[in-house]
């Protein structure tokens, strides 16, 4: 007996350094679905989880306050959720549709990046929003803080988000490899600015956008009252 709580302690204390964070579906409309079943309020959210929603939306709080919120129509993947050492380690994934976060002020050591199916959205607290169209270009609009953002080749293959329908396109002719400085693919998005992305994976130059008029967009006015700060 004193043996097996020797061997029980010490597994646990290897075990404790590596913690996964969970988050909690805090309001539901429509249909949603997690890992293909329905969906109820407060239900516990995992590493791993894919979100897919049709005619409906979803807001899912992680234990450290950040924000997650999914439109109509739209496919997202909660592919890391891990703290180790104090490290906070959050990685997303939008295969479709629209995605909006709130993330808390995190600290220098902690990651928090979404990505897209042409580039990486990579945030120290911040509001955002990413709409990924399904021609693989996207747009992200940036509602308090700033963002960098870094444009990627297109997924494929194996790198597709899990069960999202794609049609595969034959070849393609395509240019020869040349050099690429990095100011050409690292965008820092302020407030109240946004960026569009190509198929390729070329971010614009970033571009202030009327706060009044992106309102109109029910998704945005939406997301402006849960957050408290649209009348």
């Amino acid at each position: 007996m004193k043996r097996l709580f020797m061997i029980s302690f010490i597994t646990l204390v290897l075990v404790v350094p590596l913690l996964a964070i969970t988050g909690k579906v805090t309001y539901i409309e429509g249909q949603v679905m997690i890992n293909y079943g329905v969906v109820e309020l407060r239900q516990e959210v995992h590493e791993g989880d894919f979100i897919a929603t049709r005619k409906g939306k979803v807001e899912i709080t992680l234990n450290d306050g950040t924000l997650v919120r999914v439109g109509p129509d739209s496919r997202v993947y909660m592919e890391s959720l891990k703290e180790e050492k104090g490290r906070k380690k959050v990685s997303i994934k939008v295969a479709l549709g629209r995605f909006w976060t709130k993330v808390k002020k995190l600290v220098a050591k902690d990651e928090y990046n979404v990505s897209f199916r042409t580039g990486t959205a990579g945030v120290r607290g911040t509001v955002y929003r990413i709409d990924q169209y399904a021609d693989d270009s996207a747009r992200l609009f940036v509602y308090d803080g700033k963002v960098e953002v870094r444009g990627e080749k297109p997924l494929s293959g194996t790198d597709q988000m899990p069960a999202v329908p794609a049609e595969i396109d034959g070849p393609v002719e395509i240019e020869g490899p040349k050099e690429v400085t990095m100011e050409e693919w690292v965008k820092i998005v302020k407030r109240l600015n946004r960026i569009a992305i190509s198929p390729e994976g070329i971010p614009t130059d970033p571009e202030e956008f009327d706060l009044e008029k992106d309102k109109k967009d029910p998704w945005v006015l939406w997301n402006l009252k849960r957050d408290g700060v649209s009348k």
